[in-house]
């Protein structure tokens, strides 16, 4: 297990999470600001060339002309925003810019008159009148500085709602990802070999503390469920000893008896059963209990306890052409009880005897490390854990079934901290390695067999 805690690096784009949603949420809001600010500037641009200015320029042109006094007695607008004049052919009138007098009858608006060079900006009209033509103008100068104003404050405003985006978006970031992962964090060093752990709930967010409270009381149901079981383990346990002592002593009496040589072969299985049987309690017992510093460390030597194993499993070969050999047995202590060690060891050799026909069982124990390779067809693991499971339920051969076995040496490596690995090949076997790590291991001065 790792002090540290390190969230995944990875692009939020890629990730089903908080940060995510925020991110589009965000995204989403500022794109609808920004289109709204781009339709306001669009309207803004539409009133000035708006058809309103055409029509203002008809009417008034059309007011004038409905005038039936001689031109003479008549007023065109000469103030305002909406200007006229007459051309007969006579000199121009000197209030009008040079450039109307070249334009034909039409309407020309802002962009049609910005194209001949104006310095200010007009909606004008020229409509025929006899041999004259009446032109009628209209400055928006003032409109187009308004509308360009404002077309300023939304860009200014855009700017700020992406800046104010922006800088919601960090806020929030640092604001959920960091207690998050203080929270991953503790809750990462949480050690499941100590018991009474507690995650801290001094949260700034609220939602985190009530998490953490939460995990709290979860770890405190975890905990009572496992002191049950244990409660229940150590207690049956206890229970079953006593009628496998009671069995064992009457297997002890029966064996100072001279019975009948068709008797002698079940008592054999009877009291293989109940040492058998006693390791088990034993190390479900040792299992149970919580590791302590401070009891003893009991040590056993592997190499002597194999070569008993060994001599002691040879009859699960009876009737077979397969055999035990002992290549190496280097000196080694392991720091385990023996009757732990037996479990894990003897289950491992009454597999490859189960497993084999023909040939040898290469046993060896070299460099902290014991080896078993037997001459089976090799398993496959699924078809094997169905095997085991269908064997926990229904074997009568001694030692009880696989399944238990298996288990308790799964247990018994996990505790110990030693390592169980195994390789299968249909022309070699199976082959099974078990390695003691320091510090539950250490190389024996005691030479070797």
């Amino acid at each position: 297990m790792t002090d540290t805690f390190s969230p995944r690096r990875r692009p939020f784009w890629l990730l089903d999470s908080i940060q995510r949603k925020i991110v589009a949420l965000f995204l989403v809001s500022g794109a609808a600001l920004l289109t709204l600010y781009t339709v306001q500037n669009l309207l803004n641009q539409q009133l000035i060339v708006h058809p309103v200015w055409r029509e203002l320029l008809a009417s008034t042109t059309a007011q004038y002309l409905a005038d039936t006094r001689p031109p003479s007695a008549r007023q065109l607008p000469g103030q305002g925003l909406i200007r006229g004049w007459r051309l007969d052919g006579g000199a121009l009138p000197a209030d009008m810019p040079p450039l109307f007098a070249q334009l034909k009858p039409g309407y020309y608006d802002e962009e049609a008159i910005a194209d001949l060079g104006l310095d200010k900006s007009y909606s004008v009209l020229v409509t025929p009148a006899g041999g004259a033509r009446i032109v009628m103008a209209v400055e928006i100068e003032e409109l187009e500085d308004y509308q360009n104003a404002i077309g300023v404050v939304s860009a200014i405003s855009a700017l700020l709602s992406v800046i104010v985006i922006a800088g919601a978006m960090v806020w929030v970031f640092n604001s959920t990802r960091r207690p998050v992962a203080l929270l991953a964090q503790r809750m990462d060093r949480l050690d499941p070999a100590q018991p009474s752990q507690r995650l801290a709930t001094d949260f700034e967010l609220t939602e985190l503390q009530d998490i953490a409270a939460i995990v709290n009381r979860h770890l405190e149901r975890v905990e009572r469920f496992i002191e049950r079981e244990r409660s229940l383990l150590d207690q049956a346990s206890h229970e079953f000893r006593t009628p496998i002592a009671v069995i064992a002593g009457a297997a002890d009496v029966l064996k100072l008896h001279d019975l009948p040589p068709a008797a002698r072969a079940p008592l054999a299985r009877i009291q293989a059963s109940t040492d058998n049987l006693g390791e088990i309690m034993a190390a479900l017992l040792y299992l149970s209990r919580e590791p302590d510093g401070q009891v003893p460390v009991e040590h056993t030597q592997l190499d002597t306890l194999v070569a008993a194993l060994v001599d002691d499993h040879a009859y699960l070969l009876a009737g077979k052409e397969a055999r035990f050999v002992i290549e190496e047995l280097a000196p080694l202590s392991v720091a385990s009880p023996d009757a732990i060690v037996r479990i894990v060891v003897g289950n491992l050799l009454r597999n490859a005897a189960e497993n084999s026909w023909q040939g040898a069982i290469a046993v060896s124990l070299r460099a902290g490390c014991l080896r078993i390779q037997d001459s089976g067809t090799g398993f496959d693991t699924v078809a094997a854990a169905r095997r085991y499971t269908q064997a926990l339920r229904n074997s009568t051969k001694v030692g009880g079934g696989q399944g238990l076995g298996l288990f308790l040496t799964r247990r018994v490596c996990e505790r110990f901290g030693w390592t169980l690995s195994m390789s299968s090949d249909a022309s070699r076997g199976t082959l099974v390695e078990l390695c003691f790590t320091a510090p539950s291991a250490t190389l024996s001065t005691r030479p070797a067999r």
